[in-house]
Parts: structure tokens; sequence; C-alpha cells
């Protein structure tokens, strides 16, 4: 692990980090933004699959996705530029490592909703219910978003620090 964490850090993007002033800073307002846009779709879409909104077709909400998808790039992109900046010292983090297996995790969990719901994430009944496991799916989709954030915000003060009790 210490050779391709070494290669990240001297990699052209570690150093173009690194080397320009700017580019840390403009990268947390791009990750912002993405984070925006990945929340915001996402607490609309959950909620809707909550049944929450019921008179709001499923499929409308669903039609958020793709902003959805674009912050999530948005954020990918700007935390490989992150994690080239500093690779030791993200990855002996143990906020970065529990969001990055949540962010696994709300993966996973998006792709079991698009293959087990999409018959009915099709279709434009308005007053279509969800059932328990999209509910339960849906709520914690939420409940991971939102940790996410929490241990990206506590990357931060567990810097230089490889336990989360130690």
């Amino acid at each position: 692990m210490h050779t391709l964490l070494q290669w990240l850090h001297d990699s052209w993007l570690g150093e173009y980090a690194r080397q320009t002033f700017w580019v840390f800073t403009t990268g947390l307002v791009i990750h912002f933004i993405g984070l925006c846009l990945l929340l915001g779709a996402m607490l609309v879409v959950d909620l809707r699959l909550l049944d929450l909104f019921k008179r709001v077709p499923i499929r409308a909400v669903t039609a958020l996705l793709p902003v959805a998808l674009v912050g999530f790039c948005l954020n990918l992109l700007t935390g490989i530029v992150f994690f080239c900046f500093d690779p030791f010292g993200y990855w002996q983090n143990p906020a970065f490592r529990a969001k990055m297996l949540l962010v696994s995790i709300a993966g996973v969990n998006a792709l079991f909703v698009h293959i087990t719901a999409r018959k009915m994430l099709a279709s434009s009944d308005p007053d279509q219910r969800t059932g328990a496991l999209l509910k339960l799916s849906a709520a914690g989709s939420l409940l991971i978003w939102f940790s996410v954030i929490l241990f990206g915000r506590m990357i931060v003060a567990f810097q230089g620090s490889s336990s989360f009790f130690g």
C-alpha cells in the first residue's frame, strides 16, 4: 500500500495540487457544490420513496438522479485531487476511511434501488406507494449520506490520527 500511496503523492496531480495555491481551495468549493447537488437530489428522491410527497409521481423525482450523479462525479474528481494532495494523511485518517466505506455502501444501496425497483420507479401513477424494502433503502440512503457529510467534516478533526479512540 505504501508504494501506491507514494505513487499518488508523487503523481503530476499530487505535485500540482501541492504547488498551486488555489487548487485545494477551489476544489473545496467544487466539492461543496457537488455535495449540494448530490444531497439535494437524493433528499427529494429518498423522501418520495418514503412516501412523502405522495402526489408527486416517482418518475418526476427520479428525473433528479442525473443531478445527483453530476454531484457525485464532482465530488469524486475533487476527492481524487484531495487524496493525491496528501495520500498518506488521508489513508491513515479513520474519518476518511469511514467516509469511503459509507460512500461504497451508498453506491451498493443505489445499485439495489436501480436494479430491484426499476419497474416501480418507471410508473407514472402519482399515488403509487413504495414497498417496505424500498422505504428501508431510502431511509438508509438518507442516514448514509448525512453520515458521509459528518465523517467528511471529521477528517480535519482526526488529521494525524490513525484511530477514533487512540
